[in-house]
């Protein structure tokens, strides 16, 4: 099964609550998403999201320096497409001034949002 790969730039703090939501949302979902969570910070860093960083007024949010990070899913079990499961995760990455109508693990339509660290995902085989 693949790898869902989530490269962010955040604070070590940041880094923690993400990844606990991240864990409340797999155990929340348990019954059709069977994944294991690897927080790695030995990752090197990623220019385009140190220059989202600097350019989009996350320096501003924090003086603690950002730390390069990859949230690694290991799906084994997943009754749906991959790439509506990267969508759905992402949602933890995305702030909202308008909490949406739908539970998180449904389609989001209500507010865009914006990124709450700057990311990027990669689905591996």
């Amino acid at each position: 099964m693949p790898k869902i790969v989530f490269s962010v730039l955040s604070t070590p703090e940041q880094r923690s609550e993400i990844g606990e939501e991240f864990r409340r949302l797999l155990a929340a979902n348990a019954d059709v998403l069977t994944a294991d969570l690897e927080v790695r910070t030995d990752v090197a860093a990623d220019p385009s999201l140190e220059g989202v960083w600097r350019d989009y007024g996350f320096l501003d949010l924090t003086s603690e320096a950002p730390e390069p990070a990859a949230f690694v899913f290991d799906v084994q079990k997943y009754e749906g497409s991959i790439s509506g499961l990267s969508m759905r995760l992402s949602e933890v990455l995305t702030e909202r001034e308008k909490q949406p109508a739908e539970q998180l693990f449904q389609q989001i339509l209500d507010d865009p949002g914006r990124p709450r660290v700057p990311w990027h995902v990669d689905v591996r085989p």
